[in-house]
């Protein structure tokens, strides 16, 4: 898995305080994403097990109480899924009642088996390609009305 940041205090990407790690590379390419720096394969770096330690030792730094939300470039994508969910799958053990967010651009019906797995670990899926006719920035953790927050745990829409 490749990332391109990762942000301690965030607050526009999750509830609350969240510490936030962007995944490098994307398939979907959506006209007029926020984040196209984010779409080269090549670009970034490793995620390596400093950056799970950092993760780990500083999710509650300064007594900050946060979660963690995944974003991309495209978390679910195939060069990047089964680091995310190697890095769910761990945070969970450490942090069994901290969320979890995810963004990604596939739809949760469509998940393949691989993407399907990281559905045992996060607890909230921000599912659908950004599209620029249907932006609305009155939304809440989305970019455009297509988009859906699903609550993982009992599979309902938010």
């Amino acid at each position: 898995m490749r990332i391109s940041k990762i942000k301690d205090n965030d607050i526009a990407n999750g509830q609350g305080i969240v510490m936030s790690l962007w995944t490098q590379g994307c398939p979907h390419h959506c006209k007029g994403c926020f984040n196209p720096e984010t779409w080269d394969f090549n670009s970034g770096r490793e995620f390596k097990q400093e950056d799970l330690n950092y993760i780990i030792e500083n999710i509650d730094k300064n007594n900050i109480k946060r979660n963690l939300s995944i974003l991309g470039g495209e978390p679910l994508c195939s060069q990047n899924i089964d680091g995310v969910v190697d890095l769910c799958r761990r945070f969970k053990e450490i942090y069994p009642n901290k969320k979890i967010y995810v963004w990604t651009g596939y739809i949760l019906e469509n998940l393949n088996e691989a993407q399907n797995q990281i559905l045992k670990y996060i607890d909230v899926l921000v599912d659908g390609k950004f599209e620029e006719d249907r932006k609305d920035l009155s939304l809440v953790m989305r970019g455009s009305n297509n988009q859906k927050i699903i609550n993982v745990s009992n599979n309902n829409q938010l």
